[in-house]
């Protein structure tokens, strides 16, 4: 097919989801490795020794934050430390664009956003158990789906949400 066919709508299609896939795997690069560089040998060899060892993942579940608010209030008294600064704002702004572009270019519902925003945090937070590059905080849970959500209700909020529903009323 040649390009000079293809619709500026189709562009704008492509665009949304080449900046989806990018976010995604800056959500990756931060969330499992810290920043560093993206190590996929690394994160092999990792997940082969957890299935070698199965036992570490019982011992990383015992070392998780499994109790709501924990986390939570123990970076709030630790403000404005940077390391507690960056865990309590950053797992929020992390999810902020994920609720912009589901609002936007998928066109879901607060409840599909939230739906959405805990399962990929779950998914990321369960990689950090399975691959010990990190520890499962339900905690991380709570603030990243809280970006989701505000990440809608930017979107909501805007001129272009409310324009959506002008056009489909």
């Amino acid at each position: 097919m040649n390009v000079k066919y293809f619709s500026p709508v189709l562009w704008i299609k492509l665009g949304a989801a080449a900046l989806f896939a990018g976010y995604l795997y800056i959500l990756i690069k931060i969330i499992l490795f810290k920043f560093g560089d993206v190590n996929v040998s690394l994160l092999g060899r990792l997940m082969l020794k957890t299935a070698e060892q199965p036992a570490n993942i019982v011992y990383r579940w015992q070392s998780a934050n499994l109790t709501p608010l924990v986390s939570i209030r123990e970076n709030v008294a630790g403000l404005p430390h940077m390391h507690d600064t960056f865990n309590l704002f950053g797992n929020i702004a992390l999810f902020i664009p994920l609720g912009l572009f589901l609002g936007l270019f998928v066109g879901c519902r607060l409840s599909a956003v939230l739906f959405y925003a805990l399962s990929i945090s779950l998914a990321l937070e369960t990689a950090q158990l399975i691959s010990a590059m990190g520890s499962f905080d339900v905690d991380d849970l709570i603030l990243n789906t809280l970006g989701g959500a505000i990440g809608y209700g930017l979107f909501a909020g805007s001129g272009i949400a409310r324009g959506r529903q002008t056009q489909a009323g």
